[in-house]
């Protein structure tokens, strides 16, 4: 006749609970699968959709940010320009110069507005020009809005200094004018800049703080309770040993009666 064991408390009913408390401190995550916690597992997808999204909406305000700052930059040195300009009208404009001096004001005065077309055509973002008028807007991606920059034409053409020339004290005069407005209207275009950057800033506050949010509420749902885990570890590894000691007297009491049988 068969003796057959039995034996209610085995080992192989406490290592997936084991496993499982051990996985969540290693990962720090509550949800490492979705059977863990299928509703809780579709939330945190959602949170980190939005969470990348709004971190890459950070980067690309950053990115404009910097676009405006290298268009302000070159202003500042095409008002520098301008008013060396401005200068050099004035002193054309005296009536006690004579023919030849205006011509050498007017030489330095025509490189300037060159020195302007250069600036203009040099600055760029991204192989990108920014001031001659090529582009007259670009699209910021915030993640779900957008921003847009307004860019100037600051060329010669885009001020209307084009065609000034100081060799006289009638085109002195006229100039002087004309300089003014140029003045006047890249004065304009650098506060603009400046207000689109502090937009931008706002918008870069504003993400940030939602993505606090959301890294908050994701944590309450996907974070491991450490207590909680070690609790539940050091519960299960007594329960186990628990069960690999009752499991060893069984097989100990097997081997007393298969002794008493043979003897």
């Amino acid at each position: 006749m068969a003796i057959d064991g039995y034996s209610p408390i085995t080992s192989s009913l406490y290592s997936p609970s084991i496993s499982s408390a051990t996985q969540n401190m290693a990962s720090g995550q509550r949800i490492n699968q979705s059977a863990d916690d299928p509703a809780g597992q579709a939330i945190v997808n959602a949170f980190n959709t939005q969470i990348n999204t709004q971190d890459i909406g950070v980067q690309n305000a950053n990115s404009g940010i910097s676009l405006l700052q290298t268009a302000d930059g070159a202003s500042s040195s095409i008002t520098s320009y301008l008013q060396r300009m401005n200068e050099l009208a004035i002193q054309a404009s005296n009536g006690t110069l004579n023919d030849s001096q205006r011509n050498s004001l007017n030489q330095e005065f025509q490189q300037n507005i060159q020195g302007i077309n250069q600036v203009t055509e040099s600055t760029s973002f991204n192989n990108q020009n920014l001031l001659n008028g090529e582009i007259q807007s670009l699209s910021i991606a915030l993640g779900d809005s957008t921003s847009d920059i307004s860019l100037p034409n600051l060329s010669s053409d885009g001020l209307s200094i084009t065609g000034l020339d100081i060799s006289n004290s009638s085109g002195a005069s006229s100039a002087l004018s004309s300089i003014s407005t140029a003045i006047e209207q890249i004065g304009t275009q650098r506060s603009q800049f400046g207000a689109q950057q502090n937009g931008l800033t706002s918008a870069i506050d504003n993400i940030q703080n939602q993505n606090i949010s959301a890294y908050a509420a994701r944590s309450q749902i996907n974070d491991s309770d450490y207590a909680r885990s070690m609790t539940e570890q050091v519960r299960y590894n007594i329960l186990q040993d628990s069960a690999i000691a009752m499991q060893s007297q069984n097989n100990q009491s097997k081997a007393s009666v298969l002794q008493l049988l043979n003897s």
